[in-house]
């Protein structure tokens, strides 16, 4: 009897099935039992075959009915890829990505690149820079990120990136191993599992309470990995996409387990600005051992292409080599572009219109879904919206697409391994306009309660 094909041969075999449309969008799967059954292989053989088709936008598991095909278009929404509209639409609503950006930013950029041309040596930006950046924007950093803690930050700490994806690839790159599993949250950012896939560093899930991970299910899973976890990587304010904010007893219980199994801590604070009166960040809770990524994409504007990382000291060293050796530094006129607005206040004053925005914004959220028992922090940009059985998330994608509007589901941010509730991300910070909010939102309310079926 021949030996069973290999594992990749079963995913390469289904993969060109789908490609051809001999398994259709919405086919069922075999149940992995059956699947193993009939090819002569282990039921965890076929668990990882499932699972590498999900993680390729291919398929997708549901709870409690199995394993389906997804069509193209859901696969990219899947994995958060630019998304175009359908054709015959002219203009498409992006409500899967959030770009708060404020009409008034435009011409706040054109008099600062009026004012920085007009003075100050420009041949700087033109010249490489420190691997941590230029003093001058990590003193300006400091000084802010100081105002926001009340706690003084050391610009010896920190080190300009190029973005907020990019920081979360410095670390990786300065702190993971091949093979060596990471913990993050059973729901987490879509960037840094798909870094996690390019440098096979397996991610392993942490249940998580309504507020955040579960300090409790962290202990518990170090103890069963025997000391091979080292990192965790969280998001404790203002979580992306569940939008809870852990309060300060639940941030000291994951430090005690951190300190307890020697973790280190990665803490994304993406969307941290637009909480008030957070608790203290991980870093000033346990700042031996607690990295923090402030990026300027959402508070600023995404096109900036600037975030701070604050590193440990003993760790330092090792970040700035990360830095050399992905990008050497990042761009000096983009860092002190950011700077500029840093010192003058015009970051503060876009902070604070923004959460007004994203107040607004969920109001709006708020009437227009009513009744469908939608999800969200008050203050955040996005909206957790159930898909109720016996609809398929992927069925209420596609048809919204079809529709000009676009949404991410929930599996997006699923962790390996976790089938994520049937729900849809609804992002509310991108359209240009509270009215083309709204119009897009009433064709989400009738997409998922059914209307547009009747």
């Amino acid at each position: 009897m021949p030996a069973p094909a290999r594992y990749l041969d079963h995913v390469e075999r289904l993969t060109e099935a789908i490609a051809t449309g001999d398994l259709a969008s919405g086919t069922r799967l075999p149940p992995q039992r059956d699947y193993a059954d009939t090819h002569g292989l282990a039921t965890s053989t076929v668990t990882r075959i499932y699972a590498e088709l999900a993680r390729r936008g291919l398929a997708v598991g549901e709870v409690g009915r199995g394993t389906f095909v997804r069509s193209p278009a859901v696969g990219a929404a899947a994995a958060f890829a630019q998304w175009a509209p359908s054709p015959g639409v002219l203009k498409g609503v992006d409500l899967a990505f959030n770009y708060p950006v404020l009409p008034e930013q435009a011409e706040a950029l054109r008099q600062a690149l009026r004012e920085m041309a007009s003075g100050g040596d420009l041949s700087a930006w033109l010249a490489h820079t420190p691997h941590d950046g230029h003093l001058s924007d990590r003193r300006a950093a400091a000084q802010w990120l100081s105002r926001r803690d009340g706690v003084a930050v050391s610009p010896d700490a920190l080190v300009v990136c190029a973005g907020g994806q990019h920081a979360l690839d410095v670390l990786q790159l300065a702190l993971c191993r091949a093979g060596e599993p990471v913990a993050v949250e059973a729901l987490t950012y879509p960037g840094w599992k798909a870094l996690a896939a390019m440098r096979d560093v397996p991610l392993v899930a942490v249940s998580m309470t309504p507020d955040g991970l579960d300090p409790l299910a962290l202990d518990k899973l170090c103890r069963s990995h025997a000391g091979r976890l080292r990192i965790v990587y969280t998001m404790p304010t203002l979580h992306n996409p569940l939008g809870g904010v852990m309060p300060l007893a639940q941030r000291m219980a994951l430090v005690e387990v951190a300190r307890r199994h020697d973790l280190l801590l990665i803490d994304d604070s993406a969307y941290g600005f637009l909480v008030a009166d957070a608790p203290p960040p991980l870093r000033l809770l346990a700042p031996e051992r607690t990295f923090e990524v402030c990026s300027l994409s959402k508070p600023a504007a995404p096109g900036l292409r600037i975030a701070y990382l604050i590193a440990p000291v003993e760790w330092r060293a090792r970040v700035h080599a990360a830095m050399r050796a992905s990008v050497w530094s990042a761009a000096p006129f983009m860092a002190q572009l950011a700077s500029r607005w840093l010192n003058d206040g015009t970051l503060d004053d876009w902070i604070v219109r923004k959460r007004a925005l994203a107040a607004q914004r969920q109001t709006i959220a708020l009437q227009c879904l009513t009744g469908l028992g939608s999800a969200g922090y008050a203050g955040a940009f996005h909206r957790l919206l159930p898909v109720p059985a016996p609809m398929r998330c992927d069925d209420v994608v596609a048809a919204l697409q079809t529709r000009g509007v676009a949404v991410t589901p929930v599996d997006a941010f699923a962790a390996p391994g976790q089938t994520a509730p049937s729900a849809i991300r609804v992002a509310l910070g991108s359209p240009d306009t509270d009215a083309t909010l709204q119009a897009a939102l009433i064709q989400v309310a009738d997409v998922v309660s059914g209307r547009h079926r009747a």
